[in-house]
């Protein structure tokens, strides 16, 4: 999956499974639920949903981008 795709099914509530180009691995298992990302051999809910998660995911980018 894009990027573009997964903020897309982030924003839809849709379930999806995919890798950020950053190499975030992102998922939700059922509509609408909660979004969970892979972190030390486990997926684990991310700390936030919707359009704050989309504002963390780029937040996140522009950080490694800076160093």
């Amino acid at each position: 999956m894009t990027d573009n795709q997964i903020r897309e099914y982030i924003k839809s509530g849709w379930p999806f499974f995919g890798a950020t180009s950053r190499g975030q691995v992102l998922a939700r298992y059922i509509p609408y639920g909660t979004v969970y990302r892979w972190q030390q051999h486990q997926m684990i809910p991310t700390p936030l949903q919707g359009s704050d998660l989309l504002w963390w995911l780029q937040a996140s980018d522009e950080d490694d981008h800076q160093g």
